[in-house]
């Protein structure tokens, strides 16, 4: 692939990327916020100590520019990766098209997320010992790893069956 042709292709990742942000954003601040300001209302209804820190950032400026900021860039970002790694992949999985190239990529990248999210689910506020985050975190990439792991062996495996 030439460069304008990845460059080009960049930049459609790009922007489906921040289209996709747009959706996920509208759909963050309507279904998710709400939630989000209950699950805190009730973390302070039933917190023993009543000290109240001081705020860095206000609630009111992360549920709308600092949500904006972080869904967007994080669509914009993943939207020009994908872009990346699909300009990398096309013709090096196999003798697939363009679409299908993108959809196998698509199904991989489901396959990446998919796997930790089964054994992790997204936990609200103040669920979980707090003690314990670092080894969450760790089991949360280790099966970010595992699913990456089995998307290039499915790959391989594709590739040898054909």
């Amino acid at each position: 692939m030439n460069s304008v042709t990845i460059r080009t292709l960049l930049v459609r990742g790009m922007l489906a990327g921040l289209a996709a942000g747009v959706v996920a954003l509208v759909v963050a601040f309507l279904l998710g916020e709400p939630r989000v300001d209950a699950a805190i209302a009730f973390e302070e209804a039933h917190s023993h100590g009543h000290e109240h820190e001081v705020e860095v950032v206000s609630r009111g400026m992360q549920s709308t520019a600092g949500l904006a900021t972080g869904v967007l860039v994080y669509g914009v970002a993943l939207g020009g990766i994908a872009a990346l790694v699909f300009c990398f992949m096309l013709g090096r999985i196999g003798r697939f098209g363009a679409r299908t190239t993108a959809a196998l990529l698509a199904g991989a990248a489901l396959l990446v997320y998919l796997v930790p999210f089964l054994k992790y689910p997204a936990n609200p506020p103040a669920v979980g010992d707090p003690d314990t985050i670092g080894q969450r975190t760790a089991l949360y990439f280790l099966m970010m790893l595992l699913g990456i792991l089995l998307a290039v062996g499915a790959t391989i495996l594709g590739r040898r069956l054909a």
